[in-house]
């Protein structure tokens, strides 16, 4: 999720924002620290334009 955040050039407070989920907890996602709902992929997907199942991608 970092690498795709930084591709598009967003700080993790603009896509918090954008996505509407609280900074501290995306930041938590992208270190796997916390457990993420298909609610919260579906939404951050949405906020990095992308299809969901690509921040389930092992590359």
């Amino acid at each position: 999720m970092r690498r795709l955040r930084a591709k598009r050039g967003l700080s993790q407070e603009a896509l918090a924002y954008e996505c509407g989920i609280n900074r501290t907890y995306l930041s938590g996602v992208e270190r796997s620290e916390r457990n993420i709902s298909i609610d919260n992929i579906a939404r951050i997907a949405r906020g990095l334009k992308i299809e969901p199942y690509l921040l389930l991608k092992d590359d």
